[in-house]
């Protein structure tokens, strides 16, 4: 017995000792599998949405090798999650923590999706509330009886406007109910309502129309009154509306004394006499036209004269008066185009005429200049022909006439040039060869690097004696040539009817801006050094030597 029971202990102790090196031989866990379990539940800094055990960046591999170090140090998970919350924060744990704030941020989903279910379901509850209490409505109102629905057929009387008693304002409210039935019922039948809509709404506006027609009923009866005479229609209306309708005669009759009053002055300020032949417009601004001061006035007539006289720059003068207050005159304008054309500047001219045809479309004077230009310098028979024509059908018989149509009838047609001018007028002299003074016109050597060979030549003769007169003709050559052979002769003069003849002394300037009515610095200019010359003579030879400051 003794025996089997000591070898019963020596059967357990063996058993124990191999169990307990059995314990102590079983492999501890990996540290790779441990370091990739705390890896895996921290962020990587630098991708952020990954965990440094699946970031490939070399920031996780670092991060990775410190878990490792201290995974062998003997540190636990939590204290390794610890070390790197130091360093980073919580934001380094992709779970965090479940206190604090972060307890707030793992609840507040919840606490907002209970209170969303919760108001879901409050708003449901109402809206189904809501429509069973419609379809009671439409219930009570399909049960209602015709009685209560009288007050839709019953016809009362409409009350006056100015009638402000209860009766009246009640009447007013039941013609209006009235009104939204008819448009309630006209929606429901083009498809605009549904059938609970169109039912709830009539429910409303019929319970206010019984409500209404309940008041109607309580208020008292109204005492019988007799039949109002009917007026006659002598019979005169109260005093306070004769005194209304007297006012509004009094207020009439002013206002239309008044219109008419300043129609008159406006009409007799619009009406102004013809001041010359040339001036077709009598209208002022009911026209279109405005009426020119008495100075615009006096230093257009000015500038009249002295272009009959043939005293150019003061006319020049007064045109350019009438301009600086009167922009547009058409006068002034058409004057100046005259004075630029015996200037030999038919660009300019041109540009002047059209300005004042610009304002006075049939002004004979300016259709005539225009004409010219195109006929003579532009070559351009077929605007020219038309704007003769038009001139023809306007100007009353007489020797202006007859002019205008001779010229029209030597315009060629075809589109053919024809070489001949239009004839002079009449009394004008016939141009000769002995009628001409020709010449040479040269550059001195030391100014030749002034000269612009965009510039001007203007060739001026002047009557001997007359220095500071008009000129008595003029010969424009653009972009000219050095040296330049000229002549001048009858077909340069400024006015015709003048004759080239006589002593004269010749001027030339090469002009930069091309305008013969202005000088500028850098104009070069000359004079025949053996003033004044005889029409006829030849060899006039004439150097520029001289330069204007």
């Amino acid at each position: 017995m003794r025996t089997m029971l000591l070898r019963t202990l020596f059967g357990l102790c063996v058993l124990f000792a191999l169990s307990t090196s059995n314990l102590h031989a079983a492999p501890a866990p990996d540290l790779e599998d441990r370091t990739r379990e705390i890896a895996s539940e921290l962020r990587c800094v630098v991708c952020q949405n990954l965990s440094i055990a699946d970031s490939p960046s070399e920031m996780a591999q670092q991060m990775r090798a410190v878990v490792r170090e201290q995974l062998e140090a003997g540190k636990s998970p939590q204290e390794i999650k610890d070390f790197f919350v130091s360093k980073y924060g919580e934001w380094v744990l992709l779970k965090p923590k479940t206190s604090g704030v972060s307890l707030l941020l793992w609840v507040l989903p919840y606490v907002v999706l209970v209170v969303g279910v919760i108001a879901a379901l409050w708003i449901i509850r109402r809206w189904v509330s809501k429509k069973k209490s419609a379809q009671a409505a439409v219930s009570a109102a399909t049960s209602q009886s015709p009685v209560d629905r009288a007050w839709l057929k019953q016809d009362l009387p409409e009350p006056d406007l100015d009638d402000n008693s209860a009766k009246a304002q009640l009447l007013h409210n039941r013609t209006r109910l009235k009104n939204e039935i008819s448009e309630l019922e006209f929606d429901f039948q083009s498809g605009k309502l549904s059938d609970a809509d169109y039912n709830a709404l009539k429910q409303e506006i019929e319970t206010k129309g019984m409500t209404l027609h309940q008041q109607l009923d309580a208020l008292p009866p109204e005492p019988t009154l007799k039949a109002p005479k009917r007026k006659s229609a002598d019979q005169k209306l109260p005093p306070d509306r004769n005194r209304i309708r007297r006012w509004q005669l009094v207020i009439g009759g002013v206002f239309l004394m008044l219109f008419g009053l300043a129609l008159g002055v406006m009409l007799t300020k619009s009406v102004r006499p013809r001041e010359s032949s040339n001036d077709t417009m009598t209208g002022d601004f009911l026209t279109g036209t405005n009426s020119p001061s008495g100075e615009t006035r006096a230093a257009l007539t000015e500038g009249k004269q002295a272009f009959a006289r043939q005293e150019f720059p003061k006319a020049i003068e007064a045109f350019k008066k009438v301009l600086a207050t009167d922009p547009s005159n058409p006068e002034a304008h058409s004057y100046m185009g005259f004075i630029l054309i015996q200037a030999g500047h038919a660009d300019g001219a041109l540009m002047a005429f059209d300005r004042a045809l610009s304002q006075a479309p049939n002004l004979p004077m300016a259709l005539w200049g225009k004409a010219m230009i195109l006929y003579r310098e532009k070559k351009d028979f077929a605007a020219a022909r038309e704007i003769f024509e038009n001139l023809l059908s306007r100007v009353p018989p007489g020797e202006e006439r007859n002019e205008i149509a001779k010229v029209l009838a030597e315009i060629p047609t075809g589109g053919a040039q024809k070489s001949q001018r239009a004839s002079p007028a009449p009394n004008a002299p016939v141009a000769s060869s002995s009628a001409q003074i020709s010449g040479k016109i040269t550059i001195d050597p030391k100014l030749k690097a002034s000269v612009d060979p965009n510039a001007s030549l203007f060739i001026i003769a002047r009557p001997a004696g007359a220095a500071a007169g008009p000129p008595l003709a003029v010969k424009k050559i653009d972009k000219p040539t050095f040296p330049l052979n000229y002549t001048l002769g009858q077909e340069n003069v400024m006015m015709q009817g003048t004759p080239f003849t006589g002593k004269i002394n010749i001027t030339v300037r090469l002009d930069k801006d091309g305008n013969p009515t202005t000088r500028g610095p850098g104009d070069l200019t000359g004079d025949n050094k053996k003033n004044p010359a005889e029409v006829g003579t030849k060899n006039v030879d004439i150097v520029l030597d001289q330069v204007t400051k």
